[in-house]
């Protein structure tokens, strides 16, 4: 009788043995496709510089490097960072990535997606799945409102959010039509109290930049806003920008900027009380800028008004001439990566020469003169490639000025009367510019020296300021002569005489 319970005993303990067995191998078997056990990633901001990204791992003894890698959403290129291995009974890994290098900007409130990637000795390579994190401005505490595609991030005044949030989604619905956008992507805007919070926020691209005066707002990704002085018609501009990169950017280059800002200044609504007093002038006195020349934004203090409002005359000449269909088609084109001129000829039957002519008629002007517009050349060699391009500095400038998408690049308290003269200066001096000689390298790291010493003098101190000792010598003033008062006390009470 005992026999069968004792040969079922020595089967279960033979099956139990085999079974840890067959554990111990697979454990003893883990290769690059089972991967090490990342056990926690953790985010350290360095703001506004960099971030330093460190991670745990298990069963890491076999690895022979790691990699950081990382994208920035919705349209940049993946990125890799070596990290150092520090092997002990934990191995820790550890990476640092820039966020404020001009080769590599990652700005505020953009989402990216990260893994980890390992070498093994035996050269299989393994990655962890991929995760999403979010870069923010960690000197504030962040709270966000968010409706239908709209996200508003905030830290300072609630209803100023709201406001932001409210203008925001009535300009993506009035100008989604005209756009030809029938759906849309998640928007994030990122909104500062005011310009001095926004410090350090923007990208500093070139030495015009510097030169520039902080601006109210600027797209700086396909899907994201940043807002650094909270008005309704700022936020409604720059939305306009994420709107019409996503119906018109094609894949060899941006728009022409006359369309770009003419369809972001409409969408202010009150555009008029901004720069129609300097565009009226300009019309009064044939001031007008050439079609051609506004392919990019304007950054002279003179003319920036009559940009603005000349790009909003002409785009809403083309929508009430050929209607909201022919400007649906226009984007189109455009997306689909036509130059200026073949865009205009299959949408309209129109040169931009033709186009200009045609808005300076509906305003009361005559055709410009052939060879009038001195800028003709140098626009062209720009748009035909780089180079062909003589002046170095001059394609420079322009390629910074499509960079920067922003609404506020001057003082609005100019006269419209001084903005269309300087104007006129500034086209009439064009062709003595382009013959100037580029600087030498002697000279633009002066001038760069110049400008930070200017900058550093105008911006204001550190956010997190280090308190002063304190002025402990006031105390002991303060102790020292108590002493000597009560000094002066006892020694007239001991030289007074005493009454018998």
């Amino acid at each position: 009788m005992r026999r069968p319970g004792l040969l079922l005993l020595v089967v279960a303990l033979t099956g139990f043995v085999c079974a840890g067995l067959v554990g111990v191998a697979a454990i003893d078997a883990q290769s690059a496709e089972d991967g090490p056990t990342v056990q926690g990633t953790r985010f350290e901001n360095s703001w506004p510089d960099s971030v330093v990204v460190t991670a745990l791992v298990g069963d890491a003894g076999e690895i022979e490097s790691a990699t950081f890698l990382y994208a920035i959403l919705p349209e940049g290129a993946l990125t890799r960072e070596a990290a150092e291995i520090d092997q002990g009974d934990v191995t820790r890994i550890r990476a640092e990535f820039p966020t404020r290098n001009p080769r590599l900007w990652i700005p505020a409130g953009a989402d990216f997606e990260w893994r980890w990637e390992f070498v093994y000795t035996s050269g299989e390579t393994f990655e962890t799945e991929p995760q999403i994190w979010r870069y923010e401005d960690p000197r504030f505490e962040w709270q966000s409102l968010t409706e239908g595609d709209l996200e508003v991030a905030w830290y300072h005044d609630r209803g100023v959010a709201e406001t932001m949030l409210r203008e925001g989604l009535q300009a993506l619905e009035e100008i989604s039509p005209f756009l030809g956008l029938e759906e849309l992507i998640p928007i994030k805007v990122y909104v500062w109290a005011n310009t001095e919070d926004a410090r350090q926020v923007e990208r500093i691209q070139s030495e015009r930049f510097e030169e520039s005066v902080l601006t109210g707002g600027t797209r700086v990704l396909a899907d994201l806003v940043h807002i650094y002085q909270p008005t309704r018609w700022v936020v409604r501009h720059e939305l306009t920008h994420v709107l019409t990169k996503l119906a018109g950017e094609g894949p060899y280059g941006d728009l022409p900027a006359w369309l770009d800002e003419g369809m972001a200044t409409l969408a202010e609504g009150d555009w008029l009380e901004r720069r129609g007093g300097a565009l009226q002038y300009a019309i009064n006195n044939d001031l007008v800028l050439s079609l051609r020349s506004m392919e990019s934004p304007s950054n002279v203090p003179g003319s920036v008004d009559i940009f603005y409002g000349q790009s909003a005359a002409v785009v809403l000449y083309l929508l009430g001439e050929y209607g909201n269909e022919k400007m649906n088609e226009l984007f189109a084109t455009f997306k689909e990566g036509s130059s200026v001129e073949d865009a205009l000829d299959k949408v309209y039957g129109l040169t931009r020469d033709g186009l200009d002519n045609d808005w300076r008629a509906s305003v009361g002007l005559a055709p410009r003169e052939q060879g009038e517009d001195r800028s003709t050349t140098i626009e062209d060699e720009v748009i035909a490639g780089p180079e062909v391009a003589e002046d170095e500095q001059s394609s420079n400038e322009q390629t910074e000025s499509q960079a920067e998408r922003s609404t506020g690049e001057a003082d609005q308290a100019q006269q419209p009367a001084r903005q269309a003269e300087q104007a006129s200066q500034d086209e009439s001096s064009e062709t003595d510019r382009q013959s100037t000689a580029s600087r030498t390298e002697g000279e633009i790291a002066e001038r760069k020296a110049e400008i930070q010493q200017r900058q550093d003098q105008r911006r204001s101190g550190p956010v997190f300021e280090v308190p002063a000792p304190f002025p402990w010598e006031y105390p002991l003033i303060g102790i020292a002569g108590g002493l000597v008062l009560l000094s002066g006390l006892l020694l007239v009470r001991v030289l007074t005489p005493r009454r018998d």
